[in-house]
């Protein structure tokens, strides 16, 4: 007898899928990113092309490769392909277009542009035969599964841990690839935390706005933590760099101002706690991901209120955090009485130009 469906379902069984899903990706993965990785350590910069969430993962992307790989990497402006016609010379250029429906034409744009001028051209998408597939020279299927939830879950993640493989497969960084077939593991155990999580949702139920502060390499999961609760709980969430955040918004912070930082134990760890500090002198709430390491350093106070992520590595510690941030969207939006499954005027689809 089919099971009747309950709001969110969708949502918290891709949420729960994410380990397996990262472990087939990973296994595979390689087949398709080694002949790319070697092709990709003559290019002279890169380029990565996305909307939505899997712009997000590209924010991560573009840390990893230059700060990892030493590539300069820029997030495209896709509207100078599609709408001015002008795109920017990208020959000597690794270009990567990802999208997980694979019908972002604006995206698709970008890698046509980089066909025709001779750049190194992969795309990464979720869908087989999808039109992205042929706008690039290289296809790497995430091959997790649909997502019937409108919030995008496992691809995003699947595409943070494609660009960690790689940017590994480029360095022929054993240690990083050793730490990406103990990534599953770790996502588990994140997600196994749900109880704890769970606890945040009252001190959150009745806001309308908060900021949610990332750095370095935890800058993407940032911004995509704040979109999944922009889309599931229609609260105004809004990302920002540790070091940003002190040139402006931190005027935002009142007494009892929600703020999600994500901490990680990096060379990050000390310029965010500083931040921490500053916010909670104003009288902010403070909600915080952080590494086991990290949080050891966190100050005692009543105001902060802090959760231990772990991963196999810094580097990939914003993956753990994105899966939890998912977690906390969908525990909130269903209090709220919302469907995350679903939302207002979004479709899983957008295509634009």
């Amino acid at each position: 007898m089919t099971q009747p469906y309950a709001p969110g379902a969708h949502m918290r069984a891709e949420i729960f899928e994410q380990p397996e899903a990262l472990a087939r990706l990973l296994e595979r993965a390689s087949a398709v990113l080694s002949p790319v990785a070697r092709a990709a350590r003559n290019c002279a910069f890169a380029v990565l092309a996305a909307r939505g969430s899997s712009d997000n993962a590209s924010i991560y992307g573009k840390y990893l490769l230059e700060g990892q790989a030493r590539i300069p990497t820029a997030l495209a402006a896709p509207s100078l392909f599609t709408l001015y016609d002008t795109p920017p010379r990208l020959a000597g250029a690794l270009v990567v277009g990802v999208s997980q429906s694979g019908a972002a034409a604006d995206v698709i744009a970008v890698l046509e542009a980089g066909q025709r001028q001779g750049a190194l051209t992969l795309a990464i998408t979720n869908t087989p035969g999808s039109p992205i597939t042929a706008a690039a020279e290289h296809v790497l299927l995430l091959d997790v599964g649909p997502e019937r939830a409108l919030a995008a879950t496992k691809t995003v993640t699947a595409q943070c841990a494609a660009y960690a493989g790689l940017v590994a497969a480029m360095q022929d960084n054993a240690a990083l690839k050793q730490h990406l077939h103990h990534l599953p593991h770790y996502v588990r155990n994140a997600l196994s935390r749900e109880p704890l999580l769970t606890a945040w949702v009252p001190s959150l139920f009745k806001e309308k706005r908060l900021a949610v502060i990332g750095r370095g390499y935890a800058y993407g999961a940032a911004h995509e933590i704040a979109l999944k609760l922009k889309e599931t709980c229609f609260i105004s969430a809004h990302a920002y760099s540790a070091a940003d955040f002190l040139h402006g918004p931190l005027a935002l912070i009142e007494p009892g101002y929600p703020v999600i930082i994500l901490l990680n134990h990096d060379e990050t760890q000390a310029t965010t706690i500083q931040v921490i500090a500053r916010i909670l002198e104003r009288g902010g709430r403070i909600f915080c991901l952080a590494t086991s390491p990290a949080a050891a350093a966190l100050p005692a106070h009543p105001r902060l209120n802090a959760l231990v992520v772990d991963a196999p590595s810094s580097l990939l510690s914003p993956i753990a955090f994105i899966a939890v941030g998912q977690l906390l969207a969908l525990n909130l939006s269903l209090q709220l009485g919302h469907n995350p499954d679903q939302s207002r005027g979004v479709s899983k689809v957008t295509v634009t130009k």
